[in-house]
């Protein structure tokens, strides 16, 4: 579904531009994407954008001009954005995921990894969003695959754990929270070295270059459009699980009032459902010889 919103666009004529007002169709389904400028997240925000749902991306150092500048550990920032956009849906891909930048420095993966997604777990249950938190395989050690979601994590590296840790905050500030472990992933690159599946592209095709590389460690290269397609599908099929409307303000399932009170007082008057809207739709009936298949 879409609603109709007004926006101003310049209209550009032969020997002048003029600032115009036009109506656009905005979709009504609301998905916000946090680290919307990295290799997942920009194919997260095109999977949404491209099937019908108003999707904001918020990032950090390259953010603009196409998408929100957000610092996830400005929780003002975060509270304000949530709120003002009123998501149904956050999918949260953003993280340092470089395993040997997050052992160099601990502190600042912590409070992005754990903190920052604790406390946007938090503002999404604040507004009923429901959360999918990115996560990764290197929350297993790796000796008993294939690992299912049951399976008890126990991470190597300070990366697997922050992400563990990320996963066990999320879900205790926010119930409406998804999971997804992903693995290695590649797909439409800006750069190389953006995905440790291309980086070694350009080693490959010059042979005057030269390159070490692992033949220990097995890995499963994921694409990232079929990530994003499953971010959207887990999204859609929440809506409809959870039977609540899928667009526009939250609403309550059944908000039934107790007459009661005014009962005893002897106030009241019920006018018979059937009746009603009789009465209200009467004078839209074009033909009125068809009055007794309509109302009777």
């Amino acid at each position: 579904m879409v609603g109709r919103e007004k926006e101003l666009r310049i209209r550009f004529a032969p020997g002048r531009c003029e600032l115009v007002e036009e109506d656009v169709d905005i979709p009504s389904r609301r998905v916000l994407i946090t680290g919307a400028t990295g290799l997942l997240g920009r194919a997260v925000f095109k999977e949404f954008n491209e099937n019908n749902w108003n999707a904001v991306g918020c990032g950090y150092r390259r953010a603009q001009p196409r998408f929100e500048q957000i610092n996830l550990l400005d929780s003002i920032a975060v509270h304000d954005i949530i709120h003002d956009f009123q998501p149904h849906v956050i999918v949260h891909c953003a993280a340092e995921r470089r395993p040997d930048i997050v052992e160099s420095q601990p502190d600042a993966a912590s409070q992005l990894n754990v903190a920052a997604s604790a406390n946007l777990a938090k503002e999404a249950a604040g507004v009923g969003a429901f959360l999918i938190y990115i996560s990764t395989d290197y929350v297993f050690d790796g000796t008993s695959p294939p690992y299912k979601e049951t399976d008890v994590p126990n991470p190597l590296n300070l990366y697997g754990k922050t992400k563990l840790e990320g996963e066990k905050a999320v879900l205790k500030n926010n119930e409406e929270t998804a999971v997804l472990r992903i693995p290695v992933l590649y797909g439409e690159v800006e750069r190389l070295e953006e995905s440790a599946v291309t980086v070694m592209f350009d080693k490959v095709q010059f042979s005057n270059k030269s390159a070490n590389m692992d033949h220990w460690q097995q890995r499963f290269p994921t694409n990232v459009k079929d990530v994003a397609a499953v971010c959207r599908q887990l999204a859609e099929k929440r809506m409809l699980i959870t039977d609540s409307p899928v667009v526009g303000a939250l609403r309550p399932k059944n908000a039934q009032l107790d007459c009661s009170k005014l009962e005893m007082l002897g106030i009241g008057q019920r006018t018979p459902f059937r009746a009603g809207i009789r009465e209200s739709l009467w004078p839209f009936l074009v033909d009125k010889r068809w009055r007794q298949t309509v109302f009777h």
